[in-house]
């Protein structure tokens, strides 16, 4: 499996990337987020990627970020959710809106997505509510602080763990905790 790609843009539109990696020409199917990213980036680009292979062939997908990755993986787990679809979702809906809309069972944010039906659009939240159901929680309006969650998604812990550690890790500190205290907590939660 190939987990990332780090190179040089050779071509980037909305939809597809061509990444120069050492003299080799990687085609690449990406999100608008993926396209957005990629845009302000120079020199050597980071794409992190996941790799279908079908009947109809090979095929690379790219994404800006773990995070946006470990989405798709689960919208394609749903069955009738394919590669296609799953980045097709991901370019028309942010991260955070869909896993919102998925916990709440927000069917009809769901179907403004082009090509995703009713019947899709409940497949879904059927089978990811539960995974994303800490984006539910009734009066929840905690969002880390990018830059904590940044340097926790660095050293490689998951999005959701992070988020969650970072949540627990805020609600414990004191008023006027320093940065790295919270991420010192948020650290020994996601050890445990």
């Amino acid at each position: 499996m190939i987990d990332f790609l780090e190179g040089t843009i050779e071509e980037l539109t909305d939809k597809y990337l061509l990444l120069n990696v050492n003299g080799t020409g990687y085609g690449l199917a990406i999100t608008a987020a993926a396209s957005d990213h990629l845009r302000k980036q120079s020199g050597i680009a980071r794409v992190y990627t996941y790799m279908s292979v079908s009947d109809n062939g090979v095929a690379l997908y790219g994404f800006s970020n773990r995070e946006e990755k470990e989405i798709f993986l689960a919208l394609i787990s749903v069955e009738g959710i394919g590669p296609k679809a799953g980045t097709n979702i991901l370019s028309s809906v942010n991260p955070d809106a869909l896993r919102k809309a998925i916990a709440s069972g927000d069917e009809a944010s769901l179907t403004r997505v082009p090509g995703l039906g009713p019947k899709k659009a409940q497949r879904l939240i059927l089978e990811l509510k539960s995974k994303f159901k800490m984006y539910a929680a009734e009066g929840e309006e905690f969002t880390p602080d990018e830059e904590y969650l940044q340097a926790l998604l660095a050293l490689g812990f998951n999005y959701q763990k992070a988020r969650e550690a970072l949540r627990q890790a805020m609600m414990a500190a004191k008023e006027g905790s320093a940065k790295d205290d919270i991420l010192k907590e948020a650290l020994k939660r996601l050890g445990k």
